[in-house]
């Protein structure tokens, strides 16, 4: 393998996610959560996986999403972003702990501690929204997760998500 290889394998999701089985995480470890639990039907139902250094989402808005008439309602994209960014954190942790999350719940849980959103273009309902997440620190306890909301080209959020893990959370 030369280096050009090296580096794109190093980059790919399944050395992001080493349990990928190509379902998205919620998949993986159904939940209730409003923003992201499979198991919670009128919920938000987002669905993120790593594609790379990123954790990627796609998630398309229903007519119920609505604020002004055509356009997302920002707490939506908050909620959204919320979720995913507490996923790249878990992801990264379980990683990191070399926990398979096909094989039930970690012994801890991540948690919002905050989340600060910049509304930058109003999102409208009709197109489907990317967010497009990183880590740019983790410690023990505390990781920092940055995302950006798009849709198409135009960047319409971008937010900054405090996540803090907790033991022994059921």
């Amino acid at each position: 393998m030369d280096d050009k290889e090296a580096r794109e394998r190093e980059t790919t999701g399944s050395q992001a996610d080493p349990f990928d089985d190509g379902r998205p995480l919620q998949d993986r470890l159904p939940v209730h959560c409003f923003g992201c639990g499979a198991l919670n039907a009128q919920g938000l139902q987002i669905k993120s996986r790593w594609a790379g250094d990123e954790f990627v989402c796609i998630w398309q808005p229903k007519a119920e999403h609505i604020g002004y008439p055509g356009y997302v309602y920002g707490g939506t994209i908050a909620s959204i972003v919320d979720c995913h960014a507490v996923w790249a954190s878990l992801a990264l942790y379980c990683r990191d702990a070399g926990h398979d999350l096909n094989s039930g719940p970690p012994p801890f849980t991540v948690v919002t501690g905050r989340l600060s959103v910049n509304y930058l273009k109003p999102a409208v309902v009709s197109l489907p929204l990317e967010l497009r997440a990183r880590i740019t620190e983790q410690g023990e306890r505390k990781t920092v997760v940055v995302c950006r909301v798009l849709q198409g080209e135009v960047e319409c959020a971008t937010a900054e998500v405090i996540t803090v893990r907790v033991k022994g959370i059921a």
